[in-house]
């Protein structure tokens, strides 16, 4: 079966610096508190505030902070990160020009995901509903065994890739519908194999269903997947159906985009070896 051999579990059984972690704590601290205050940061993080200063004063050297009066903020640099990060591959820039038109089609959220170290990353999205504003935005992480997306490339893994990102990340339950025993997701992923495509039924967040589908490459890898959303009370089966269709048919389309990408750079690829 193909797997993403890019995406190992990098660095799942290395060692980690308590300094590194401590600057990346403080910088999600700034970002989910919209900014926070040297005192303040002192007291989320439990650091000594003379430490605290320190990490603030190397990561706005290095631009990765910056200071507005009392009040720390993450800085632009991460916009060109960011912007590297969507761009870094053919298919990752291709990806967004087919998110839009999906959103646009449907009317649903749209977004293509990549997973990266047992999380399921969101590059690319188009909101089309305001309950989505606070859940779905590029760059956030999210648990691969309650999102469709994270599921319709776990489907496309094999069976001791699945288990190795599961003992790393486990199967917390986000909520009452999220499946917690690897069997059971096991089981689910065979089915979502058979079917084609993964569905997200309020697994991980209260009124929110979605339906994905992995996109491959020319040589069988899997570069992410595109995944349609919506809140359920809009939701009909119909509705749903439509979009399991209008999906098939972008994942196919983007897949034909990704082999003349790499045909163009490449040259044929042969797809067999």
């Amino acid at each position: 079966m193909a797997e993403n051999e890019g995406n190992e579990e990098a660095g799942a059984t290395g060692r980690t610096l308590a300094t590194t972690a401590a600057s990346l704590q403080l910088l999600e601290t700034l970002v989910q508190n919209d900014g926070a205050t040297a005192a303040d940061l002192t007291a989320d993080l439990d650091l000594a505030h003379s430490t605290v200063h320190t990490h603030l004063n190397t990561l706005s050297e290095y631009g990765y902070v910056v200071r507005e009066g009392n009040t720390y903020h993450a800085g632009g640099k991460f916009c060109h990160i960011g912007d590297y990060v969507r761009r870094r591959k053919p298919e990752y820039r291709i990806a967004g020009e087919i998110v839009a038109d999906l959103a646009q089609q449907t009317k649903l959220e749209a977004d293509f995901a990549v997973e990266e170290n047992g999380r399921v990353i969101s590059l690319h999205n188009e909101l089309n509903f305001a309950e989505s504003s606070h859940f779905l935005t590029d760059g956030r992480f999210f648990h691969v065994h309650s999102t469709a997306s994270g599921k319709a490339m776990l489907a496309a893994y094999s069976e001791d890739k699945v288990r190795r990102i599961i003992e790393r990340v486990g199967l917390p339950a986000e909520t009452d519908r999220t499946t917690t025993d690897p069997e059971e997701l096991l089981s689910e992923l065979e089915e979502i194999r058979e079917r084609g495509y993964a569905t997200n039924n309020e697994e991980a967040i209260d009124g929110l269903w979605a339906v994905a589908k992995a996109v491959n490459t020319p040589l069988g890898g899997v570069c992410g997947s595109l995944n349609l959303s919506g809140p359920t009370y809009l939701s009909t089966e119909d509705m749903r159906q439509s979009a399991v269709e209008t999906l098939e048919e972008q994942v196919e389309r983007f897949e034909t985009r990704i082999e003349e990408a790499v045909h163009e750079k490449y040259g044929q690829i042969d797809s067999t070896q």
